[in-house]
């Protein structure tokens, strides 16, 4: 599984969350390294300078347990495109 970070492999950096609608930061992993990617270009494009960490998916719970964020799975081939009316990230440091 792939997540986004403020530094490249770097987890303790921080981690990219989006946020609903409802005020909730949602951390996305992503199925595919491309997808991840092309997320984060789309992100860059918009001046997010964030970067693609690789993540054993046996941790996705506890990660997100400990920095209290709700978290979704984007299956490969699945497209994410960035809301800008909504966008709000949260690096967790």
């Amino acid at each position: 599984m792939y997540l986004l970070t403020k530094i490249e492999g770097d987890l303790e950096s921080g981690a990219y969350a989006s946020v609903d609608d409802d005020g909730t930061p949602i951390v996305q992993f992503f199925v595919s390294k491309d997808d991840a990617i092309t997320y984060n270009t789309m992100l860059e494009a918009i001046d997010q300078n964030i970067a693609v960490t690789e993540i054993d998916s046996d941790y996705l719970d506890k990660f997100c347990s400990v920095i209290g964020h709700a978290y979704t799975i984007v299956d490969e081939g699945e497209i994410v495109i960035p809301k800008l009316e909504t966008l709000t990230h949260t690096l967790i440091d």
